[in-house]
């Protein structure tokens, strides 16, 4: 099934400040990706793709994520409690609680992607870095969302 091409969507708050597309490096390599990988996400859910750390090696380090909303409706205030770690046990998170609040992230329109961002510590940073697709351990539990309709 072919899927409709993927969309980048500023977050509310960036937006608001004035962020565009194109004059934010972040969002105009998001929004590259998104072009590349057109594809991106799960058919007829939500999901998220870790894409990189930003400011790797300071104190406010953060993994950077895209929520992709594949759904056939409009979602607001997503909810999840995110585990990521690596099969031997050692977890970078472990059912952390991520909240994509209306007033912060918007209302994630379908065939659209937002980013969001976790703070990492160098630790954390360190074992993100000795993550493969073979040995690592992903999960959504306890998954919340409003319709928009």
């Amino acid at each position: 099934v072919e899927q409709e091409s993927l969309s980048l969507q500023l977050l509310k708050a960036d937006e608001e400040a004035g962020v565009t597309i194109e004059n934010s490096e972040v969002y105009k390599e998001l929004n590259r990706m998104i072009t590349e990988d057109a594809d991106m996400g799960l058919a007829n859910d939500f999901s998220i793709n870790i894409i990189d750390i930003v400011d790797s090696g300071t104190e406010n380090a953060s993994l950077l994520f895209l929520a992709i909303n594949r759904l056939d409706e409009p979602m607001k205030n997503i909810t999840f409690d995110y585990t990521l770690g690596h099969d031997n046990g050692e977890y970078v998170w472990e059912g952390v609680k991520v909240n994509l609040t209306e007033q912060d992230t918007g209302i994630i329109q379908p065939n659209h992607a937002v980013p969001f961002s976790l703070g990492i510590t160098p630790e954390q940073e360190a074992l993100i870095d000795t993550l493969e697709q073979d040995n690592q351990v992903v999960k959504m539990d306890n998954f919340k969302f409003e319709s928009v309709n």
